[in-house]
């Protein structure tokens, strides 16, 4: 009995099988005897049983409409548990996965940020552009990449050449991509949720309008920045995160900020940059590819105008505001990414202007020489940072110093024609580089080389945990994937045997509908045979009365004539 209990079975709860026409045993041998009775006494009459076969193709029709409901009834029901199954699976893994994940994660984005303090939150660097055909011969060298050389052409001096150091030095050989390896490092903490900004500093003419926007077939950092925030954004996001990316643009010119991606009557979302005594209110556009990046910047430096000597004497800022939201760990972060294209630095030379350039190159000249003082001031370590000497400063004020990430990138033009140009971008860089330089002695800086091995080795080991919980992930997904395509197997498999079970009750109730027709005739025939053998019965005891009385009279007539004869 507990066998039977336990053994699994078609049926379907809620779904009654179609009963067929069975007959018991008894039934079964009277309608057998009856039909051999039949056939041995009387010969089976042929019926045309047209209309009969009308009626069971009808039958049969409104069956196998009704299994065909009641198997859909089953299927959607069945569909709708594998589906919420799969669904309550996939969120509870993704809890779990990201339960486990964020930890880390956050460990992660720590231990990069101590690595890069460690390094230096300010870095400055130098690229040189190729000469040009008539530019005649380079007054500079590169003895390695932290060094440029520059030849003074100064007899007076013992030394003619001339050393500055920098984090790293690009010679003219070196193209965007391995140009963006370096930066890249910067761009993965704006993702990590810390504010960065890069400055592209030099003369006119000296590459910086190349470094940032670069070309169709040579892209520039704006379009290589947020191509990298876009694929680190679709490999750190989970089922239970998402970025979103906003773009702002303003140019500043005369201290005056122009909204290059406001118009008329617009009512587009606006961020707030600045303090709150200085705000500057600007529109931002979502983003969501690099197409849609592309789209943006094209407007805003149409909106800039070509008019060069405008150019020349304004700041274009282009900022990419960064929000991540975690839905599970209820974390929200803020973070921009601010690519600034300083006026030409020949504007600090203001004994070379003349006329109306006077008031512009005044303003540029304060501007540039502010950001110097504020870069001297964070290297320093100083309380009191002048961001209020410029209005720039003053709205970038929050992506310098503190936790804020910083890269000068400082342009040389390499001709001699330029010399004097060179020497004076190459003085003003250095301010900043060698105020870094000057934070420790070697035991210090040995001491913090250490702690940055150290966290370099510990960074690698949670990037190695964080790629194997992403494994084991994965490989969730795919058990999760197998299991979901065995359900799907599983039904196949149902609807067939409900299909092979229909069509075995079609044929049987059309046999029983064939078998009870069989039946009804015969038992008609017998009926009538049995009427006429009752006929002839009668006719023939009829017959027997008749033959009797005749007999009766010729007994008579018999003895009526004996007794004449005598």
């Amino acid at each position: 009995m507990a066998e039977q209990k336990n053994r699994w079975t078609w049926e379907v709860p809620g779904f009654e099988r179609r009963r067929s026409f069975e007959l018991d045993d008894a039934a079964s041998s009277e309608i057998l005897g009856l039909i051999f009775i039949s056939f041995c006494s009387w010969r089976a009459i042929s019926w045309p049983p047209i209309y009969l076969s009308d009626v069971a193709k009808g039958d049969l029709l409104t069956l196998v409409l009704e299994s065909r409901i009641q198997l859909s009834d089953v299927a959607a029901v069945l569909n709708l548990f594998i589906q919420i199954y799969y669904s309550q699976f996939l969120d509870q893994a993704a809890l779990e996965a990201e339960a486990r994940i964020s930890p880390l994660v956050n460990e992660k984005k720590r231990l990069f940020n101590d690595l890069l303090t460690a390094k230096g939150n300010i870095k400055v660097c130098c690229r040189t552009r190729p000469l040009f055909q008539d530019e005649g011969p380079s007054v500079v060298e590169f003895p390695d990449e932290f060094t440029i050389r520059v030849n003074t052409g100064d007899d007076a001096l013992t030394n003619v050449k001339k050393d500055y150091e920098f984090d790293r030095v690009y010679g003219p050989h070196v193209g965007q991509g391995d140009f963006f390896c370096d930066v890249q490092p910067f761009i993965q903490s704006a993702m990590d949720g810390y504010n960065v900004s890069i400055f592209a500093y030099g003369q006119t003419n000296s590459g910086k309008t190349h470094t940032m926007e670069g070309s169709s077939h040579d892209r520039g950092l704006y379009q290589r920045s947020f191509e990298e925030l876009f694929d680190l954004s679709n490999s750190d996001s989970t089922s239970t995160s998402q970025y979103n990316f906003y773009v702002s643009a303003f140019e500043l010119h005369n201290e005056q900020v122009q909204d290059l991606l406001a118009e008329s009557g617009s009512s587009k979302l606006r961020v707030r940059m600045g303090p709150t005594d200085a705000v500057v209110e600007l529109v931002q556009e979502k983003v969501g590819n690099p197409l849609d990046f592309s789209r943006v910047l094209k407007t805003a430096l149409q909106n800039r105008g070509a008019e060069s000597s405008k150019a020349i004497v304004s700041h274009l800022a282009i900022t990419i505001h960064i929000q991540y939201s975690n839905w599970v760990t209820r974390e929200n972060l803020y973070s921009k990414l601010s690519l600034v294209d300083l006026p030409g630095s020949e504007c600090l030379l203001v004994e070379d202007a003349t006329g109306d350039c006077v008031k512009d190159f005044l303003h540029v000249s304060k501007s540039l020489s502010a950001l110097g003082d504020v870069l001297s001031s964070l290297t320093s370590k100083k309380e009191t940072i002048p961001y209020e000497n410029s209005r720039l400063m003053t709205i970038l004020s929050d992506s310098l110093g503190d936790s804020s990430k910083t890269l000068l990138v400082v342009h040389v033009c390499p001709n001699a024609a330029n010399l004097a140009k060179t020497l004076s971008v190459l003085n003003f860089s250095a301010r900043a580089r060698n105020a870094e330089l000057s934070l420790g002695n070697r035991d210090t800086i040995k001491k913090w080389r250490d702690v940055a091995n150290d966290a370099r080795k510990e960074l690698h080991e949670k990037e190695k945990e964080v790629h194997d919980l992403r494994q084991e992930l994965v490989e969730s997904k795919l058990a999760l994937k197998e299991a979901n395509e065995q359900c799907t197997l599983l039904f196949n498999e149902v609807q067939k045997a409900w299909k092979v079970s229909f069509t075995l009750q079609a044929d049987l109730k059309s046999e029983n509908i064939m078998l009870l027709d069989k039946l009804k005739n015969e038992k008609d025939q017998n009926t009538q045979l049995r009427n006429q053998v009752g006929h002839l019965a009668q006719l023939e005891q009829d017959q027997k009365m008749q033959i009797h009385e005749r007999d009766l009279v010729i007994q008579k007539l018999q003895v009526r004539m004996d007794i004449f004869s005598l």
